[in-house]
């Protein structure tokens, strides 16, 4: 197994570098935040479920194509849990779990990051698996799990790498770090596949491979991953807390004029019920420079929030003053802190619940794996 210090024997460790430092370029050049970083790492997951088809299939031949509907519908599974973590990174006005034009906005901006992952992807593909005859030292269940190792290792470094530049409200250098233990999560995984060069002699028959995984492997892994997913619900509350008391303290008050205040539509939920949300443009003086900027609160299907928030833009019109917070380092952005309370309210209770349902799910998980792990050894002995 090559490692870390195998990498400059390896040329397609170039093609892995160049495409995942596109997204440095996207933060230093053009503004990319956190929630586009992790939705790129959020679309890796769907192009290394496509090649790992491609590999099954080289592998076994066609007759693998009848169960290759049930090893996608797993992967999107952990994809859907995946994107609703990414979304709940930013405002997601529109409704819904999945927000259609939120979505659209993140693939617009980051298209040129997934093209690189594609290329790249696809280059080791056809130059290692098909090129270097690495289908012929494998098996179908190896190839079949090979996808849940790699996937689950990167990303729970980067979730967990995206808390903590949350916490640190996302600055530049925080992305950029962050894009760079990419880099090494993915080189890793990549030369972790490969052998090193002095093990790469062609072996006269398909050696062993790694059994595949069972019902309750699968069932562990997702039940870990639900438990740092609420793991991760709960630092995110606690950063959001954090947030909101560094706006109270450190964040100056200024007086701003509204320019302009509505409330704007969503989609409607099952029951019938629109979201809503509140969006602000306001002019304001900083530091004795004018600054004109924009505020939004979070979508709501609560009817009181929605009064209130009907209340509050009734009594905002154009020209009315209102106290707001503005960012010292960056006078561009604003926020209501807590003169918005009654349209925006904290949502930390929401997210504290969120983060027992998703622990209690991946408790439930990981207690039937480990039944359905000793039944099997019970039927073995027996």
């Amino acid at each position: 197994m090559a490692t870390l210090a195998h990498a400059h024997r390896f040329p397609t460790v170039v093609p892995v570098i160049v495409a995942n430092s596109i997204p440095i370029v996207g933060v230093l050049a053009f503004g990319w935040d956190l929630r586009s970083i992790m939705f790129l790492y959020w679309f890796e997951t769907a192009v290394v479920v496509f090649y790992s088809v491609l590999k099954i299939v080289t592998v076994g031949g066609p007759m693998t194509l009848f169960w290759i509907p049930a090893h996608v519908a797993t992967f999107a599974v952990f994809m859907s849990v995946h994107l609703m973590m990414i979304l709940a990174l930013g405002p997601s006005h529109g409704g819904g779990f999945f927000p259609r034009a939120v979505i659209q906005d993140l693939l617009h901006r980051t298209w040129s990051g997934a093209v690189g992952l594609v290329v790249s992807h696809g280059i080791s593909f056809v130059v290692n698996f098909l090129g270097n005859r690495e289908y012929e030292h494998t098996t179908v269940d190896a190839q079949r799990t090979a996808p849940w190792n790699r996937l689950i290792i990167m990303h729970v470094t980067t979730i967990a790498g995206a808390w903590s530049v949350m916490l640190l409200d996302a600055p530049e250098g925080a992305l950029v770090t962050l894009a760079v233990l990419k880099i090494v999560v993915d080189l890793h995984g990549h030369l972790r596949e490969r052998p090193t060069p002095a093990d790469a002699v062609p072996a006269p028959s398909r050696p062993a491979a790694p059994p595949a995984m069972k019902l309750e492997g699968l069932l562990g892994l997702f039940g870990v991953f639900l438990l740092l997913c609420s793991v991760l619900f709960v630092v995110g509350s606690f950063g959001e807390a954090r947030r909101a008391s560094r706006i109270r303290s450190q964040w100056p008050t200024v007086s701003a004029e509204i320019v302009e205040c509505r409330v704007d539509h969503g989609t409607r939920d099952k029951s019938g019920k629109v979201s809503r949300h509140v969006r602000c443009r306001v002019r304001y003086d900083a530091d004795g420079v004018e600054h004109v900027a924009a505020f939004s609160t979070r979508n709501t299907y609560d009817p009181e929030v929605a009064a209130a928030m009907d209340r509050w833009v009734a009594g905002h019109r154009r020209g009315t003053v209102q106290p707001i917070h503005y960012d010292r380092a960056d006078p561009a952005r604003v926020s209501l802190g807590e003169y918005g309370e009654s349209i925006d309210p904290p949502q930390v209770g929401q997210t504290l619940a969120t983060a027992g349902l998703f622990g209690g799910a991946g408790a439930l998980l990981l207690l039937i794996a480990r039944w359905w792990s000793r039944r099997g050894l019970r039927a073995q002995r027996s």
